[in-house]
């Protein structure tokens, strides 16, 4: 069995007394990286362990590394029962556990304080009302502006550069957002940048991640609330007249569509209406309609080669 353990997300106060207990049970203690404050605990109390450190030397992509720390740890385990300590908590933001119980490898998570709760504190910010957790390697369309977004792993400048340019891409560059590095720590950082200027900061590291709080931007999910909270407020039913005006619209805007968007703002919003007007008036299944709409888009792809 492998107990994997949480350090917490700063210094050795967040120790949990599990995780003491645990580190000093007489089974060899692994860590996935020895760049953490939590360290110190093992060396003022002389306790051994090995890290992983060594591999991200070797390997070349994150996958890998991870990948290999899962192999060694099935096969240390295979004879007796270790421990493994990663940084914050196990089940946030860490893959090696993600991968180990996709290898349904008999583990006993023992949990930690993960660093979203001093993120929060550096921020100021409640998440009460929704927060999307994202890593750096995100794509567009994960993004909501309509919640609160925690994005992970920004190591370096370079990964920062690349994450500007997809924000942008859903959000205003002016909007705000905040780069927190070392969140919890006597040395803690806390940039207030605007989006665009994410790049130009100098001291990412590992603990590095940036909190984008919600905007006003619009999205898809922003677009069918909208449409759906008119169709209530002005009490539109899908009657026969309705329903022949928006076809009519419709088939009208079709036949001028160019290179240009134009008609396809048209033709969205009036499809969008259609649907959901049949969606309230119990002639259609949005759910369904989701399903369906997937499984045509391969035949969509073939067609359009």
């Amino acid at each position: 069995m492998i107990n994997v353990v949480g350090l917490g997300s700063t210094s050795a106060k967040d120790l949990t007394l599990e995780a003491v207990k645990i580190m000093k049970n007489g089974n060899k203690n692994f860590l996935r990286t020895e760049r953490h404050e939590a360290l110190s605990f093992f060396k003022e109390n002389k306790i051994n362990y090995e890290s992983f450190d060594y591999l991200y030397d070797e390997m070349e992509s994150f996958d890998e590394v991870y990948n290999k720390i899962v192999e060694i740890l099935i096969e240390k385990s295979k004879n007796e029962d270790i421990n493994y300590f990663v940084p914050g908590t196990p089940l946030v933001a860490e893959k090696t556990v993600k991968f180990l119980i996709e290898r349904e490898v008999e583990i006993n998570i023992v949990n930690g304080i993960s660093f979203i709760e001093p993120v929060l504190a550096a921020v100021g910010r409640d998440a009460v009302d929704g927060l999307l957790f994202l890593d750096s390697d995100a794509y567009k369309f994960d993004f909501d502006t309509r919640r609160d977004t925690l994005i992970t792993q920004v190591y370096n400048k370079r990964i920062a550069s690349d994450l500007s340019l997809l924000l942008q891409e859903v959000y205003d560059e002016e909007d705000l957002a905040y780069v927190i590095t070392n969140a919890g720590l006597p040395e803690e950082i806390l940039r207030e940048v605007k989006i665009y200027e994410l790049p130009r900061l100098d001291d990412y590291n590992h603990q590095s991640c940036v909190y984008i709080p919600r905007s006003c931007g619009k999205n898809f999910n922003m677009i069918l609330n909208k449409i759906s909270s008119i169709i209530s407020e002005k009490d539109i039913y899908l009657d026969d007249e309705n329903f022949e005006s928006i076809k009519k619209e419709i088939l009208e805007k079709s036949k001028s569509i160019s290179m240009d968007y134009e008609e396809e703002k048209d033709l969205l919003s009036l499809l969008f209406f259609l649907i959901l007007l049949k969606d309230r008036d119990g002639l259609i299944d949005l759910r369904q309609i989701y399903e369906e709409i997937y499984k045509k888009l391969d035949k969509i792809a073939i067609f359009l080669k």
